[in-house]
């Protein structure tokens, strides 16, 4: 692991886009796979680090306050034990978070999502991708209309394990939110550590997004990321993430755009995402994201069953 830490680029969100802090900054956050993205004023971040703190916990030690936030682990398809990491985390898609978030956490997520949307808006504007490809070879994604999966991630430090595997994001944009250290990035052969700075999220590219540009100029990269391993701490919680991902739909293709403005098929998404599933984490979650979750059942009063 390298001592030094990543020095990502800075920028906040405007209507027009994104306003980088330093001239340049975007041509070299794609270069880089990720930047950070400055928390907008009043957004909170409240009901996302309660449900990292919660979800794992049985419902029965909570109160009516933390109820919709614990009891995740009986959730299959939405509940994952990463058994050969310290992982464990929620990972949930729209209609998911409709059944089973409280609304204050749903709106959290909705913001996130849109952030990155307005992310693959501005990068596609600034690499000259013809607005009107723009559906077609994100599948929608940048209306709304793609696999938005938001994840919250609890690292179990009692586990002798690796904290993340090393893997790329598979969709076009990741807004992470982290309070810790933990997080490293791929560079120059050896593992970067990528410091969280307060009041930012950390957007990191995928691999659609990559094959999408590997065809322009300016390419984005897709960064290479883990999580070290994580060691317990008595004084203190857990390390957590959350993150919200702007994806392609889970049927249909990939595209890439050429230098002459056209764009045509890579590869199949269901393809690109088995492969994706097998390397990185080698349990039996395979069709993650191919296959539709189990629906899961709702009491009367909207409370998870």
């Amino acid at each position: 692991m390298s001592t030094e830490t990543l020095r990502l680029q800075k920028a906040r969100a405007t209507e027009e886009g994104l306003a980088f802090e330093t001239p340049g900054g975007l041509t070299r956050a794609l270069r880089d796979g990720c930047f950070l993205l400055a928390v907008p004023p009043g957004f909170d971040t409240t009901p996302g680090v309660t449900l990292c703190r919660e979800f794992f916990r049985p419902v029965e030690q909570g109160g009516e306050s933390t109820r919709a936030y614990r009891g995740f682990r009986d959730l299959d398809g939405v509940y994952f034990d990463r058994e050969h990491f310290q992982t464990e985390h929620v990972l949930i898609d729209g209609p998911g978070r409709e059944r089973h978030f409280p609304p204050e956490l749903r709106r959290m997520a909705e913001h996130m999502h849109e952030l990155a949307r307005h992310v693959l808006r501005t990068v596609l504007t600034e690499l000259g991708v013809a607005r009107e490809l723009w559906s077609e070879v994100t599948g929608g994604a940048v209306d709304g209309r793609g696999t938005e999966w938001f994840a919250a991630n609890h690292y179990r430090s009692e586990r002798d394990r690796l904290g993340c595997a090393p893997h790329k994001d598979t969709g076009f944009v990741t807004v992470l939110y982290i309070e810790e250290g933990g997080l490293e990035a791929a560079t120059g052969g050896s593992w970067t550590p990528v410091d969280p700075v307060p009041g930012c999220f950390v957007v990191n590219f995928g691999g659609a997004f990559e094959l999408l540009t590997s065809g322009l100029d300016r390419p984005v990269r897709a960064l290479l990321h883990r999580v070290r391993q994580c060691a317990p701490r008595p004084e203190s919680a857990d390390r957590f993430s959350f993150a919200a991902f702007v994806n392609p739909p889970p049927t249909g293709d990939l595209y890439r755009v050429g230098a002459d403005g056209t764009a045509t098929v890579a590869r199949s998404t269901e393809d690109f995402l088995r492969d994706f599933n097998e390397r990185t984490w080698g349990d039996g979650y395979a069709d993650f994201g191919i296959a539709p979750p189990e629906p899961a059942g709702v009491a009367e009063d909207g409370v998870r069953a």
